[in-house]
């Protein structure tokens, strides 16, 4: 059973990641032409960004 700190950062990591491949997904509509699905995919990546933050800031983890 793994510690506390370490199920954290596996999950820090998690959020991490899918917010910057829901931004990265938004960056590609809004190149292809999309800015209807570009605009919703950047307000759903600012969202789980400040999860991604907030879980971050609750936790006491560094940056």
């Amino acid at each position: 059973m793994s510690s506390l700190v370490q199920r954290n950062k596996v999950v820090a990591k998690r959020k991490g990641t899918i917010a910057a491949a829901t931004a990265a997904g938004a960056g590609v509509a809004a190149i292809a032409g999309a800015p209807v699905i570009a605009v919703i995919g950047v307000a759903g990546a600012a969202y789980l960004a400040w999860d991604w933050f907030s879980f971050r800031v609750k936790n006491g983890m560094r940056f």
